[in-house]
């Protein structure tokens, strides 16, 4: 397989007014399909642990937002426009799950335009289907986080870089330099696409445009260097550590399952097992594959770095550094995939290529509905119907304690009774803002304060931090276990007998 000379990656013949209008009805009806699953299936779930803070980060003004996101691991940009959109709309959970949705529904054509100037018409059209019913977009197309919208300008982005491959026009660099901008004010994670492109164009820069390289430098030293207000603000701060996720290291395993995640979603360990065994055999028939094209253009070379790339750089970075390998980070890698896949596809004859699709289409629709009824594949942390069940038992004289403390932000948005809301380890947002870690030896003093004055707590234990069995493990040893009922996988209320006293009556 040798990588093809020619500067343009591979022109498709020019499309016929009834091809084109025939396409552009296909394309609508695929972002139908998108936003009819994700506002009727996705969208009216429980609210989710990172939505939740999404929502807690824009309930104060612009400066406010900053500062809470300032404590977070991400950057703001996301926040801001979830802020508007939520004083146009409305601030409930839906409303602010649409505002993801329409940046993955337009996604779809973006990644259909961007194969079309790779590949084909043909090619872009089928990846756009396959990202219409994609199980891991559409979670995460209708969460009211920021990874569609880092999708989304990721395909972007990779147009405008393709563009200034085949074409190099002045307008095309602006919009380059702008779109990154807006990219890593998204997630930091852009930075790898930017990390992807820079190494492309040292593997192919005779194919670019005479004079790129100082353009190139200047737009990434602009883009680069817009994050380093924010970033001196964050140190400004000295908040931010205090809030990051705990995760382990990495394992050559995860690799493959953040690429079966990508394809056919969220499945069962047994499912997903099958699934990530038969990587090899799907990577040996790729490889057989793209042996049958004698040239392969460059054009092709950079969605394949782009689907390998960032998920290698971040399984690098997670051993050798600091551990943040997870799958919804490099969602920046999933529009290259499926350009990819369907690529490999269309190499086959007419006949396979059609078997071949439809056999792609019902196994990840049908992996879909699996991801849809299973409640554990993804996780579907049900704090609503938890939340419920406790407001319809606890009294005023019952305390309600969440841990890990930051869990507080979906039990707070969904309870409105009179038991006090605390959490364990205690954690006083409005003073410090960072997340405290836990201590064993506060273990009986914290508690203590939590329940001294109550008559029953309600201990509701999720997102375990590494902590959760030993502060139920105090609660059982040292007060009655009334009830206990689990929710969702991980997510568990359990009722305590505080105080013995009888109930006092006045006539």
């Amino acid at each position: 397989m040798s990588v093809h000379s020619r500067r343009v990656p591979e022109p498709s013949s020019s499309p016929t007014g009834h091809s084109s209008l025939l396409i552009g009805w296909v394309l609508v009806g695929l972002m139908g399909l998108a936003t009819l699953l994700s506002v009727l299936i996705f969208a009216h779930t429980s609210l989710r642990l990172d939505e939740a803070q999404s929502l807690f980060q824009i309930s104060r003004d612009v400066p406010g937002v900053l500062y809470l996101v300032a404590q977070d691991v991400h950057v703001p940009l996301y926040h801001l426009l979830l802020k508007f959109w939520t004083i146009l709309f409305g601030d409930d959970i839906a409303t602010a799950r649409y505002l993801s949705v329409v940046f993955f529904v337009a996604t779809i054509p973006a990644v259909y335009y961007l194969g079309k100037l790779i590949f084909s018409r043909r090619v872009g059209l089928f990846a756009a289907l396959l990202l219409a019913i994609s199980p891991f977009m559409l979670w995460y197309g209708a969460e009211a986080r920021m990874y569609a919208l880092l999708a989304f300008l990721t395909v972007i982005h990779q147009i405008l870089f393709v563009q200034i491959f085949k074409i190099g026009r002045g307008r095309y660099w602006v919009l380059y330099v702008v779109v990154a901008i807006l990219g890593l004010y998204t997630h930091y994670f852009f930075g790898f696409v930017l990390l992807t492109e820079a190494i492309f164009y040292l593997f192919f820069r005779k194919h670019f445009p005479v004079r790129s390289l100082p353009k190139f430098i200047v737009a990434g030293v602009i883009s680069v260097g817009s994050l380093v207000p924010w970033l001196g603000y964050v140190y400004k701060l000295g908040l931010a550590s205090n809030t990051q996720p705990y995760l382990g290291i990495p394992s050559s395993g995860d690799i493959f399952n953040t690429y079966a995640q990508f394809l056919f979603g969220f499945q069962s360990d047994g499912l997903n097992t099958v699934i990530i065994s038969l990587w090899p055999i799907l990577v040996l028939a790729a490889f057989f594959t793209l042996q049958r094209k004698k040239q392969t253009s460059p054009g092709s070379v950079f969605v394949i770095m782009l689907a390998v790339l960032p998920v290698l750089g971040a399984f690098v970075v997670s051993v050798l550094i600091k551990p943040f390998f997870l799958s919804r980070y490099l969602i920046v890698s999933l529009p290259s995939l499926v350009l990819v896949f369907a690529w490999i596809i269309s190499i086959y004859p007419p006949r396979v290529q059609r078997v071949v699709q439809l056999v792609v289409i019902i196994l990840i629709s049908g992996l879909l509905v699996i991801q849809i009824a299973n409640p554990n594949t993804p996780v579907k942390e049900d704090y609503q119907q938890a939340v419920a069940y406790v407001s319809s038992q606890s009294k005023a004289q019952d305390v309600i304690i969440a841990t890990a403390p930051f869990t507080i932000y979906p039990i707070e948005y969904y309870y409105h009774g009179p038991a006090k809301l605390t959490t364990q380890p205690i954690w006083d947002r409005f003073a410090s803002g960072s997340v405290p870690g836990f201590d064993a030896t506060q273990l009986a003093t914290q508690t203590q304060t939590n329940v001294s004055d109550y008559r029953n707590a309600w201990l509701i234990l999720s997102y375990d931090q590494g902590y959760n069995q030993a502060i139920k493990d105090y609660y059982d040893n040292h007060f009655q276990q009334l009830t206990h009922r689990q929710f969702s996988p991980g997510l568990t209320v359990y009722e305590y007998k505080i105080r013995y006293d009888p109930t006092v009556s006045i006539k």
